[in-house]
């Protein structure tokens, strides 16, 4: 298969996960995914494009499976199995970060009760934990209104 600027793309972004934490391949195969066409690639197809062994590939697919990043489909007139991108993923990402601010948020507040009158340095550091997070479940949770809104303008 002849690598095309596609391929390196899928590469890239496999690179940009891999810096914030997820393993390459996933984040590989999570570029792949973007780009293909057709939208739907069987496991053998995305082995073959991102250069790499269908045992890395079906751990890569488990990984955004439980993550919720990509759909297995069926493809009429074929067994194989077919993944794709799941439609929606990135705006359930979003919703699953509010989630973990709000959860942190609580947290932090309890940790604020836990701590009492103690010394205010000792407090600032689980305080400004604590704001942060407040603040950012509260944006978190204007996102889908304000993404439906985006998506209505364009």
């Amino acid at each position: 298969m002849k690598r095309t600027e596609l391929h390196e793309y899928a590469d890239e972004v496999g690179l940009f996960f891999q810096e914030q934490g997820v393993p390459l391949m996933p984040g590989r195969v999570l570029g792949w995914l973007l780009v293909c066409d057709p939208p739907q690639q069987s496991a053998e197809e995305i082995a073959e494009a991102v250069q790499a062994s269908r045992g890395a590939i079906s751990m890569a697919m488990q990984m955004l499976q439980t993550a919720g990043a990509v759909e297995r489909v069926k493809v009429a007139g074929t067994r194989r199995i077919f993944y794709r991108l799941r439609p929606g993923f990135w705006l359930r990402e979003a919703e699953e970060k509010a989630r973990v601010a709000r959860d942190w948020h609580t947290l932090m507040a309890r940790g604020l009760k836990l701590m009492g009158e103690r010394d205010e340095e000792q407090r600032q550091r689980v305080r400004e934990a604590h704001d942060m997070y407040e603040f950012l479940a509260a944006e978190y949770s204007r996102i889908k209104d304000r993404w439906a809104a985006r998506r209505a303008e364009l």
